[in-house]
């Protein structure tokens, strides 16, 4: 008795979802007849009236039947297994309408209940200080450079990108720190990177790329003071906002692992007289956004997706304007850009 208790969940389940009674296979019959049994069926105590209920649940009363042909030999009253199969197969039909209709519930679910999207988790722990990599990730190099060694990059210039020294020495700076006591070799190739006349982010380095080592690893050290210096370049026209009267609109998406951050800065002059700038974002998650100018000071935030503006007004002339970004999830970990209006 204990055996049949232990084996009657799977018996129970294989029989319901089994196909049409009439593919059952000889050894599927016998597994029916025994989950009747383990179901305690009495057969012979069945009363009519529930088994015309069950019948009228798997008839289709708006067939027109056709009797002209032989029908097939009566049941006889005593053939206690056919009428057995019937019962099951109309059991199993009434079991699966009632769990489409009503599907069941746990023990603490009310009816109805209705799920609420499931919100993905954002990967905070995994992100860390690699947040803002993946836009650096993208700058156009002849040989990709190790994460570690960008991170490095991208920190130094964060560091240097408000500092008014020349943008030579920017850069040299920023790669200086590791190539020690190489500073006038750095200066003479970021002389000549500065001088070179095409947009280096619209450069083919596929074109040129025999002349390159085919690893970051198997370069020398000059050589690899070249490719940080070029990509130093390109951290920091991108971290620049350059605004005039002529150019009075720059707009960058900064792609991060937390997503897309989208940046307008533009430009204002009324009557000429009042200058300002304002700087509207889109945020991919709730954060907060700092624009400094002296000691006018604007910040705005929001816990959600979504626009974040902050705007400053009496600008001064050749000035660079720190504008931060940060996120609620890591907000230790701030982007910096740099506001140049030139008046």
């Amino acid at each position: 008795m204990n055996r049949d208790i232990e084996t009657f969940p799977e018996h129970f389940f294989a029989w319901l979802l089994q196909s049409d009674r009439s593919t059952l296979s000889a050894k599927d019959k016998e597994i029916s007849i025994l989950s009747a049994n383990d179901l305690d069926c009495d057969i012979e105590n069945w009363e009519l009236d529930d088994l015309d209920f069950l019948e009228s649940q798997g008839l289709d009363t708006t067939t027109d039947w056709d009797f002209s042909e032989a029908s097939p030999q009566p049941t006889e009253v005593g053939d206690i297994p056919a009428v057995r199969d019937r019962f099951q197969a109309l059991i199993k039909r009434r079991i699966q309408l009632e769990l489409e209709n009503n599907p069941p519930l746990f023990p603490w679910e009310k009816e109805d209940w209705q799920y609420e999207a499931e919100e993905v988790a954002l990967p905070v722990a995994a992100v860390g200080e690699n947040l803002w990599l993946t836009q650096v990730e993208k700058i156009r190099l002849p040989v990709s450079i190790p994460q570690e060694i960008l991170l490095k990059l991208f920190n130094r210039s964060q560091s240097v990108l408000q500092s008014s020294i020349a943008e030579e020495a920017k850069i040299v700076r920023v790669v200086e720190a590791l190539f020690p006591s190489h500073s006038q070799v750095l200066k003479k190739f970021a002389d000549k990177i500065l001088n070179f006349s095409q947009n280096l982010a619209q450069v083919d380095f596929s074109l040129v790329k025999s002349q390159f080592p085919l690893t970051y690893e198997a370069a020398k050290e000059n050589e690899r003071m070249v490719l940080l210096l070029l990509a130093a370049k390109q951290i920091f026209g991108f971290l620049t906002l350059a605004l005039s009267p002529t150019n009075n609109l720059v707009e960058r998406e900064w792609l991060c692992e937390l997503g897309i951050l989208t940046l307008q800065a533009e430009y204002k002059l009324e009557a000429e007289l009042i200058k300002s700038m304002r700087i509207q974002c889109l945020f991919p998650c709730g954060g907060i956004l700092k624009l400094q100018g002296g000691q006018a000071y604007a910040q705005t935030e929001r816990p959600d997706p979504g626009y974040l503006s902050v705007e400053l007004f009496d600008l001064a002339p050749n000035q660079s304007y720190p504008l931060e970004v940060q996120f609620h999830p890591l907000a230790n970990n701030s982007l910096i850009f740099a506001i140049c209006p030139t008046i």
